[in-house]
């Protein structure tokens, strides 16, 4: 179960940075300005990169316990 976990945490930390380049180039957001997408895409790939680095440090941490 706990690898389960972790592969889909990779996915979800993946999911966000494919969903910050679909924001900045998909043709569907048009009607946003460029600033706003620009904006909600570093958001995303902000997120992401937090949830990349907690995991990171969760992993180094078990790793140092066993």
């Amino acid at each position: 179960m706990q690898k389960f976990a972790k592969y889909f945490s990779w996915f979800v930390i993946l999911l966000y940075f494919v969903l910050g380049v679909y924001v900045l180039v998909s043709p569907r957001f048009q009607y946003l300005s460029k600033e706003i997408k620009i904006i909600f895409a570093l958001f995303l790939f902000l997120y992401g990169g937090f949830r990349m680095a907690r995991l990171w440090t969760k992993n180094r941490e078990r790793n140092e316990e066993q």
